[in-house]
Order: C-alpha cells, then sequence, then structure tokens
C-alpha cells in the first residue's frame, strides 16, 4: 500500500533495532565502557572518535561532527535516501514497513512514473539483445572489433536498427505510453511530431544502477551519421553524473580490490574480455567528488586510465582535483597514462593483458602527478620556483580532509621546498565549527532541551506548568512540546526524539544538544532540569514585567494590566519563581 509511513512505524523501528547492531555491521567497533568505539568512517583520522551510544541509539564523531540515528546512519552510510533507510532497518527488524491507507506520498506520482520508466527501459534491452541475434552485419562488426560472444553476453550489448520507430512502435504495441517512451529517452519528436526513436543504427549498450536496474543507454554508431558515440539523455531515473558505467557489475561478487576508470564502454569491454573485470566507465562527464565516494564505498584503489595525451592530461588533472576533498589514508588514485595514439581497447588487444597489467603496478600516484604537474615548469634549484611551488600547491592541499594522508602531503611539500613549515594541514572546519557550538554558554531553555533530548525519562519528574507564565522567551513552546512528547512516552530514546523532529527547523538544534557534555550524572540533572524550569519562568515573568512597564511608561496600561502588573512584581520580590535569576 502507498502512503506515508506512520511515525508510530518509525518509533517502533528504533526501538527494535540497536544502533550497535547496525553500525557494528558495517564498522568495527570495539567497548568504551558504556559506549563504543571506533575510526570514524566519514574522515580520516587515526585515533578514534566516532562514539556510539547504546542508551542514547545515537552516534556521534568528535572529530567530524557526523551524528546521528541509525536511520541517519544508514542514509550517509550506505548512499540511501529515507524511504529505503526504513527498508533496510526493517529488513534487518523483520518487520513489514506498513503504509497509512489515504495519505498519499508527495512522491507515489514520482515512484509509479520511475517504476514506468525501468519497465520501458527493461523492454528497451530486450529489443536490442534480439535486433542483434538477427543481425548478421553487426554481429561481424563486433567479431571484428575482436569482442567474444561470452563478453557481448556479459555486457548486454545489443542492436538499435536502422529504421525511423521500429523500437518505438514496438514498445507501444506492448501497451507503454508515448510520454514514457520520451521520458525514458528511448523516443523523440520528429519536426512533425510523429515518435521516433532517439538510437538508430547504433551498437547498444545498456547502463545499470546500483541496484542492477537498466537506466539508460549508450550507443556506438555503426556508420558516420550523427555522433560517434550517443547517451540516453538525463531522466527522472538517470544522472550521468551520479551513476558509472558498470559499477553494479564490478561488485557484483563482492568488493574488488581496485576499479579502473576508463572513458568508453569499448574500454571497458575489452579490458573484461582480457581478464579486467574491475573497470568502470564515466558516462560522458568529468569525473566528480560524487564519483569517487561512490568508487570508494566499493574499494580502496581507484586507478583512472586516460590517454597520454594533451586532453588525456586535463582530464587527469581533473581526476585530482575531485579527488583531493575525500583522500583519506585508507584510500589509493593512481593515473595510468597510455602512449599517444592508444585507448585501453587498442592497447590490451596490441599488446596483451601482461602488459597491461604491468603497466597498472607502475601507475602514478596522486601525490606523484600532484607535484610534478605543479613543479615541470618551474626551476626548483632555486628559491623562487620553489616558493611558487608552495603558493600553487598550497590551495590545492587545503582541500584535502585533516589527517595522515595531509601531513604526509605536507610532509612531500616540505620537502620539495627545502623548508619545514612550506604548508600545515588546516584543521577541518567542521571541528571548529563544533568547538564553538561546545563552548558556547547554553541558556536556561537550551540546557532544559538538552538534558531531555539525553534523559527523556526526567521529563515525567517536573512540573511544566512554570511555562505557563505569560512573557516571550525564545524556545520555550518548544520545550512544552517536547517536555509532553517526552511525557507520553516514557520509554523513547534520544534517537525516536531526533527522528520525530528530523524535518523540522529544530532538528539540527536538537543533534546539537544531543551530543553536548552537560558535566553531570542523571542523577544531578533531574535537579538542574527543575532549577533550568524555574530560571524559564523567571526570564518569562521578566519579559511580561518588561512589556507591561512599556504600556505603563506610553500611558496604555489598563486597570487589569496594571494589577497584573503588581502581581508579577510581587512575585519576583518574594522569590516565588526562584530566587537565581542568572542565566545558566
Amino acid at each position: 500500500m502507498s502512503g506515508l509511513i506512520p511515525e508510530s512505524f518509525i518509533e517502533n523501528l528504533l526501538e527494535r533495532v540497536d544502533i550497535v547492531d547496525v553500525i557494528g555491521s558495517r564498522v568495527p567497533l570495539r567497548p568504551a565502557g558504556h559506549e563504543h568505539k571506533a575510526c570514524c568512517p566519514f574522515h580520516d583520522e587515526k585515533t578514534p572518535s566516532f562514539y556510539v551510544s547504546p542508551q542514547k541509539q545515537f552516534y556521534h564523531c568528535f572529530g567530524c561532527g557526523a551524528h546521528g540515528t541509525s536511520i541517519g546512519f544508514v542514509m550517509a552510510y550506505d548512499g540511501l535516501e529515507f524511504p529505503a533507510a526504513i527498508e533496510e532497518l526493517a529488513g534487518m527488524a523483520g518487520m513489514e514497513v506498513p503504509r497509512e491507507a489515504g495519505a498519499a506520498r508527495p512522491d507515489d506520482a514520482g515512484k509509479r512514473e520511475r517504476e514506468a520508466l525501468y519497465a520501458a527501459l527493461e523492454a528497451a534491452q530486450n529489443f536490442f539483445r534480439n535486433r542483434l541475434r538477427q543481425n548478421d552485419s553487426a554481429q561481424a562488426y563486433l567479431t571484428g572489433r575482436g569482442f567474444d560472444q561470452p563478453t557481448i553476453d556479459e555486457f548486454g550489448i545489443g542492436l538499435a536498427p536502422k529504421e525511423w520507430s521500429a523500437l518505438t512502435d514496438r514498445l507501444l504495441e506492448q501497451g507503454f505510453k508515448p510520454a514514457a517512451l520520451e521520458r525514458a529517452g528511448l523516443s523523440s519528436r520528429a519536426r512533425n511530431d510523429n515518435l521516433i526513436d532517439r538510437f538508430r543504427n547504433r551498437i547498444m549498450f545498456p547502463i545499470h544502477d546500483r541496484r542492477g536496474r537498466v537506466i539508460a543507454f549508450g550507443g556506438r554508431a555503426l556508420d558516420d551519421d550523427g555522433p560517434k558515440y550517443l547517451n540516453s539523455a538525463e531522466s527522472p531515473v538517470f544522472h550521468k553524473g551520479r551513476e558509472l558505467y558498470r559499477l553494479f557489475q564490478a561488485r557484483r561478487g563482492g568488493l574488488p580490490e581496485r576499479l579502473l576508470v576508463v572513458e568508453g564502454y569499448m574500454d571497458a569491454a575489452a579490458l573484461f574480455q582480457f581478464g579486467f573485470e574491475d573497470a568502470v566507465a564515466t558516462l560522458g562527464t568529468a569525473v566528480t567528488a560524487e564519483h569517487l565516494e561512490l568508487m570508494f564505498r566499493a574499494t580502496s584503489v581507484v586507478v583512472f586510465c586516460f590517454d597520454g595525451d594533451a586532453a588525456g592530461r586535463r582530464a587527469a588533472w581533473k581526476g585530482l582535483e575531485a579527488a583531493l576533498p575525500v583522500m583519506r589514508s585508507d584510500r589509493e588514485v593512481r593515473f595510468l597514462f597510455l602512449p599517444d595514439g592508444e585507448d585501453p581497447d587498442s592497447l590490451v588487444r596490441d599488446r596483451g593483458e601482461q602488459d597491461f597489467r604491468q603497466r597498472l603496478e607502475q601507475a602514478t600516484p596522486l601525490s606523484r602527478f600532484l607535484f610534478e604537474s605543479l613543479s615541470q615548469k618551474l626551476d626548483m634549484t632555486t628559491p623562487d620556483g620553489r616558493a611558487r611551488l608552495v603558493a600553487l600547491a598550497e590551495p590545492l592541499l587545503n582541500r584535502l580532509p585533516a589527517g595522515p594522508f595531509a601531513e604526509l602531503m605536507a610532509e612531500e611539500l616540505n620537502r620539495l621546498a627545502g623548508h619545514s613549515r612550506a604548508w600545515t594541514p588546516l584543521p577541518p572546519v567542521q571541528r571548529a565549527q563544533n568547538q564553538q557550538l561546545s563552548e558556547r554558554p547554553l541558556t536556561p531553555v537550551q540546557y532544559a532541551v538538552a538534558i531531555l533530548v539525553q534523559h527523556p525519562a526526567l521529563a515525567a519528574e517536573v512540573d511544566s506548568e512554570r511555562l505557563n507564565a505569560p512573557g516571550d522567551v525564545k524556545g520555550v513552546e518548544f520545550l512544552v512540546q517536547l517536555i509532553d512528547f517526552c511525557t507520553a512516552k516514557p520509554q523513547i530514546t534520544t534517537a525516536v526524539i531526533l527522528e520525530r523532529w528530523r524535518d523540522a527547523p529544530e532538528g539540527r538544534f536538537l543533534s546539537g544538544l544531543a551530543t553536548r557534555n552537560l558535566a553531570a550524572d542523571s542523577e544531578q540533572l533531574q535537579p538542574a532540569l527543575v532549577e533550568s524550569l524555574e530560571r524559564i519562568q523567571a526570564q518569562l515573568i521578566r519579559s511580561r514585567v518588561g512589556q507591561l512597564q512599556q504600556s505603563q511608561a506610553a500611558g496604555d496600561l489598563s486597570k487589569e494590566q496594571a494589577a497584573e502588573l503588581r502581581h508579577w512584581l510581587s512575585k519576583r520580590t518574594t522569590g516565588n519563581s526562584g530566587s537565581n535569576e542568572t542565566s545558566k
């Protein structure tokens, strides 16, 4: 059933799953007192600063500031959207995700459209495969290019026939809507508004997403009519900047030791045929940091394979720039430059598998490529040249995340420049921000919220009537909501609270308070919470007195307001609201 996932189910799910099991199945955790710790999976570090709390069902990294619940971790680590993360955790807990009847999700229409596109693309793949089997000329072309039948089958290679609307007509016969064929990038409108095939007279390579579904195609022309290579246009299911050709297949048999990044489908197919099953390809775009993150989830070593000409060097440099922000000590990027006029397809066929493997072994590390590229036009024998190297390298190295890799790059630059402090890594911006937040004094409202987020059960022991006093104090309305929520659900955890306000403006504020060091144990926090409510009540009264006194000064004070002013002034005098009114 389609619809919203009920909030009650999300709360039950968070009670059923244990965040230690969720994270421990992905990251090696070690006990640390009442918590567990590990080196953070989201940034590079030598000493573990990533902590998981079974009590709060919450994780937090004191190095980079990453934090959240089981749901947030699965979203960040596995790269899933919220509904998919819920499905993943529900599967772990043996639960089925319900949907609220009559409450359609905002993306229901989009989901139905995507399902229709997936079906059309799968049908197109079957059509192209069948047409290839029936076409001796196209098969001869592939044989002439050196591709054997196992490779053709593994890559799902097909044929778009040299006809105006063969695919379109067939899919319309099967019941697919014209709009779906256009949105999927399979059909387009001719000048007379007739629907025709986007791909004609091309060898077709299906492109799969990370779940193995066909999401697009790449077509290699069989004649000189049109561009040599043509990819599907972007669609609701295909975003070329987020996908890598054959990444699904490369990790199908387990995580590979490395990934070899090439520029074309033919290159990937040729390398596969010669035993290099870990080749992936970009989809007509420059490599992005998002591409790198995708690859590093599958392996720790990425080798870019580029032509050795100027264009290949420029593409390699773009790959280096994309890699810098995601480089850590457990990740390695190398660059394999081929002889002029060669591509992976031609080179592996001409010189064989062993020669290509030797070249892979000698691929240039990122560090060497960076410093050699910057220094090749400099006179490194002079102070001027070495200083220029530092000036060129510094803005690039500042993109590196703090950690061992950045420190080693600093050592290498210092060695090349002949100066012990030519450059030092910048601390992570996020860490500096976290330190500022952790050192900032909390207001009484913030302190009360922090206590309740970390110890929700204490809500049952406080008198929230204190907060009914008139006046205007920022955050009081939310504090009342939080107290009511925690009182109604005495067994909830920190994680449930954070998920309840995930998409609300208070969400980020709550996450920060969930990690705040309150410098007190749970027994001391109950009286501290009561004291905070007293301070808040005093602030409310002070605010209301100020409002009434302003009206009095303007001559607008009514008799009822004058009586109210005397009442609140007497409260302040007798100290019934709490004698200590300083901010915590």
